[in-house]
């Protein structure tokens, strides 16, 4: 089923036209497809091929000749998951080893996902910022699996690690993002204000106002 209100660009539709079949899945709606698929971001367009097993993943939205030259080049066995491995083995590239992860990643693969931002960690300077950026992407992995002590614990130690920068000012906001998730309103509101005292020039100053607000709006009504 081709949807031209999603893809307007000439050459995306040619493409799904005659070398492949696009098939639009809403998530709410069939959440088998988008479970066993282990769907984990929106848009997310999986490419799987004639047998039936899945080549690879785009995640989120690129211009169209980008959009285009990645499922041509998945299709040629280019850059895929499989592709990334086999050079990662003479590779040892920390930029590889980070593409690897995020491929683990947005495929619900936790434990490999953890190993190579890991690799990443160890492959260089533990405070650098592609150390920063692994572990905090270690910390939305437990935070995406809802393993909330864990989530917890590593965003707390970011921001201990990376105080002074922009990973231990990220930290703070995803613990009271967690705090809110896992139903402690309390601490949420206390972690949502702690965040607007400490980094008042923050750009997501507003979001975390707007948070604490409707925290305790139910407090509000109740009075």
């Amino acid at each position: 089923m081709l949807d031209t209100v999603v893809f307007v660009d000439s050459s995306v539709i040619d493409f799904f036209l005659n070398d492949a079949v696009l098939a639009k899945v809403h998530a709410e709606e069939d959440t088998v497809s988008t479970q066993s698929l282990k769907i984990s971001a929106y848009p997310t367009a999986v490419l799987i091929g004639s047998d039936g097993v899945e080549i690879d993943r785009v995640i989120g939205y690129e211009p169209p000749e980008e959009y285009l030259k990645k499922l041509k080049d998945y299709l040629a066995g280019i850059g895929t998951l499989d592709d990334l491995l086999a050079r990662a083995e003479t590779d040892s590239s920390r930029d590889l080893y980070f593409e690897i992860a995020d491929k683990y990643k947005y495929r619900s693969g936790l434990e490999g996902a953890l190993s190579w931002y890991h690799k990443v960690i160890e492959a260089g300077e533990p405070l650098d910022s592609m150390s920063g950026e692994s572990r905090i992407a270690i910390a939305d992995m437990y935070r995406r699996a809802k393993d909330w002590e864990k989530t917890i614990d590593e965003f707390k130690a970011i921001e201990k690690d990376f105080e002074g920068t922009g990973f231990g000012m990220d930290a703070v906001i995803y613990q009271a993002i967690s705090y809110r998730r896992m139903g402690d309103t309390a601490m949420a509101i206390a972690t949502f204000e702690d965040y607007i005292e400490r980094f008042p020039d923050s750009e997501d100053v507003d979001y975390a106002t707007r948070q604490v607000d409707k925290l305790k709006e139910p407090e509000t009504k109740g009075e």
